[in-house]
């Protein structure tokens, strides 16, 4: 709890020296989340509250030339007592117009983007696969560098490398994404391996202190996904994804749209026989005439293999400041 005040006092003495540092930016929102799931099976409906302060510092794009140093750091603080502080980006990318690397925690090329996702919560879950194990964000310990090439106009080529020191895996992930006028193409590959470990797990009963050991094989998978994203102007897009991992027998389809203020989509997650598919939708409504606040109320629908269909509403509040 100690270090959570003060990791949040250093935040709040970032942002209000934010004025004394040029070439950096602070910003800040809050985010409220009111959640209701329906009764599925012999889980009762449950409701819920949570949510989070996010603090954000950016290094403006600094330029020697052409050559550029920039970056990024963001602090996630729970709004709930229990929940630990965390940190969501804290990057470095520096390069020139041709090529850049960018290290740290982050997040690289999406392949597989779920549009106005505010409330997606499938009947089972643990289906599908949607070429995103090694996106980032990850694990404690863990390197994820980016290498990007601009290759041509439109025309962006990334290698991202991961590795996971709790977990022993590591594992590479190309991409390419090509942008021409309203459309965009994604598409990219990532391979995972994993060398074998114990894993410990330690636990408390009738005073004792006693230590498990499961044997983690080595193992290794390849997977795939591709995207295409179309603007139609003033706001409106489409959106259709595809991926699969043939080593897991995986694979996610998606299809979704942003009109505007509105959202909605649907992802179908298929491992082996089982399958799970979603339908969500959102909108999202200016609070009492704010700007920076909204009220987004958000539904999704869900039904999968072997369980009953299961319902979630959700509202959120969020005000940038």
């Amino acid at each position: 709890m100690q270090s959570q005040f003060r990791l949040a006092a250093l935040a709040a003495a970032l942002l209000a020296a934010g004025a004394a540092h040029a070439g950096v930016t602070f910003d800040a929102n809050i985010e409220n989340d009111t959640t209701f799931k329906g009764k599925q099976g012999t889980t009762k409906r449950d409701t819920a509250n949570g949510g989070r302060i996010e603090l954000n510092a950016k290094a403006e794009l600094v330029k020697s030339g052409d050559n550029f140093v920039n970056a990024k750091a963001s602090l996630i603080i729970p709004t709930s007592s229990t929940d630990k502080v965390g940190v969501d980006d804290a990057w470095i990318q520096f390069g020139n117009s041709a090529a850049d690397l960018k290290i740290g925690r982050q997040e690289a090329a999406d392949l597989f983007p779920l549009g106005k996702d505010v409330v997606v919560e499938a009947a089972a879950s643990g289906y599908g696969y949607r070429a995103n194990a090694l996106r980032g964000r990850k694990g404690d310990g863990q390197l994820h560098a980016v290498a990007g090439l601009n290759a041509a106009p439109g025309l962006r080529v990334e290698l991202g490398l991961v590795t996971e020191k709790s977990g022993k895996s590591y594992g590479v992930r190309p991409t390419v994404v090509y942008t021409a006028g309203q459309l965009t193409l994604r598409a990219g590959m990532e391979s995972i391996k994993q060398d074998a470990y114990d894993q410990n797990t330690d636990s408390f009963v009738n005073n004792v202190w006693t230590r498990d050991t499961n044997p983690i094989a080595a193992s290794s998978s390849t997977g795939f996904g591709v995207s295409g994203g179309y603007s139609l102007g003033q706001g409106v897009g489409l959106n259709v994804n595809y991926s699969k991992n043939s080593d897991l027998n995986a694979t996610s389809v998606g299809l979704n749209a942003v009109i505007g203020a509105a959202g909605l989509g649907m992802v179908q997650d298929k491992t082996g026989a089982n399958k799970a598919t979603t339908y969500y939708a959102a909108y999202s409504f200016p609070l009492m005439g704010v700007k920076g606040a909204s009220i987004t109320p958000a539904i999704s629908s869900s039904k999968a293999t072997g369980v009953e269909n299961l319902s979630a509403f959700k509202v959120r509040l969020n005000y940038a400041f």
